[in-house]
């Protein structure tokens, strides 16, 4: 049977039925390919029902209005707040429709824009840095308080992360009482908020969180982070000392619910969670990364509770691809890396602000503040009429034949 006969045959089969099920077929190929070409398919449609398949007299368009105001969604995400003893705080989540969904009107709007926060770390002086980061903390470097308030002071930071990167055993394995005093130092010299960051080292990382969780429970900061290693005793930490705590998953939702779960099953607040599925980086992963927080947080928004929580991202792993930091004398075609770096890692965090990033984890203070820049003219208003700035003064239209 030829493929317009097959064609006519099936559309007189269904010319009475909505639907069509083949029984008892069985199809072995290695490439299976349907094509309907339009002369085939309009003789087939028009064999099986005729005055179908070619339009009589003139097409006239009927006028349909697009009504963006109906889009809604049944969830919310959890609010996070970040408060110091002093009365500054930074907010995350309260979303209530997808990012920078501006347009369906004032009471539709999401409250708070992603917040920013600046990497410090306790070895900056020993670590081998990207030469563009050195350059802008050259004189911070070796001491992560003086770094903490010159990200502050200098580049406006809203949110600091300090990282005990030098209690890791396989490097300085410090004891984790020099973090406790430096913690306790930067508390009284830098106002804005502090996450606890940590080395990864986890038996090290638990005593850590132990000492910082308790001189810093007069204020609300975050533990930075909790995983599937961790958790049972980083979680019971936060709860105690009334703290947020990052709740750290590597690219898998069903473990983040679960771990979400289990914590809120340990008395931690709903609204003192915040998720991190991983940020990969451009070139190395950033589309999986991508989709994982783009699925995670339109689920919260349709109503999946044990997902509707703000999202961080240590967008800081841009830096760990060699486009951003490698030597230009090495790959002229590459471009300036002193531009390339910051460029990096701005891409890595824009990208996934516009599917629900709430929390960037910065490293480059130029690019950080770009960052916190370009999310800010995100949340502005667009002019409401187009005329009003002067458009048709300088837009005009060309049509060529």
């Amino acid at each position: 049977m030829s493929f317009e006969e097959l064609s006519k045959k099936l559309a007189e089969l269904m010319k009475d039925t909505e639907k069509l099920e083949l029984e008892d077929v069985d199809l072995l190929a290695e490439k299976l390919e349907v094509e309907f070409l339009p002369a085939m398919v309009t003789s087939a449609v028009g064999a099986a029902l005729p005055g179908i398949g070619r339009a009589k007299g003139p097409i006239e368009w009927t006028e349909a209005v697009l009504q963006l105001g109906e889009i809604s969604y049944s969830g919310k995400i959890e609010t996070i707040e970040f408060v110091r003893s002093n009365g500054n705080k930074v907010t995350l989540g309260g979303e209530v429709v997808p990012p920078f969904y501006n347009f369906l009107g004032i009471d539709k709007r999401n409250p708070h824009p992603p917040v920013v926060t600046y990497d410090v770390f306790d070895m900056g002086a020993d670590m081998m840095l990207p030469k563009p980061i050195k350059q802008e903390y050259k004189d911070v470097l070796a001491d992560p308080i003086a770094w903490a308030k010159f990200a502050v002071d200098k580049f406006g930071a809203d949110c600091i992360t300090f990282h005990s990167l030098s209690i890791d055993p396989g490097l300085k394995d410090a004891p984790v009482e020099n973090s406790r005093k430096i913690l306790e130092e930067m508390l009284q010299q830098v106002k804005v908020p502090i996450i606890i960051g940590c080395s990864g080292n986890k038996e090290k990382d638990i005593e850590l969180f132990k000492v910082t969780a308790e001189i810093s429970e007069s204020e609300r900061l975050m533990l930075s982070a909790a995983d599937k290693a961790t958790w049972e005793e980083v979680v019971p930490l936060a709860v105690k000392h009334d703290h947020n705590c990052l709740l750290w998953t590597s690219l898998d939702m069903n473990n983040q619910i679960k771990i979400n779960k289990d914590s809120m099953e340990l008395g931690l607040a709903r609204d003192r969670i915040v998720m991190d599925p991983t940020c990969a980086t451009l070139g190395y992963g950033l589309e999986y990364s991508f989709s994982m927080y783009q699925r995670m947080r339109i689920a919260g928004l349709l109503g999946e509770d044990n997902l509707a929580f703000p999202i961080s991202g240590g967008t800081t792993n841009a830096w760990g691809a060699r486009e951003a930091w490698m030597s230009e004398n090495k790959v002229p075609e590459w471009g300036l890396r002193q531009y390339r770096g910051p460029i990096w890692e701005i891409f890595n965090a824009l990208s996934l602000t516009i599917v629900g990033l709430d929390l960037a984890m910065m490293f480059h203070p130029v690019a950080a503040q770009f960052v916190k820049e370009s999310v800010g003219a995100f949340y502005k208003e667009a002019p409401k009429v187009l005329d009003e700035a002067g458009y048709m003064d300088w837009v005009s239209t060309v049509i060529k034949r």
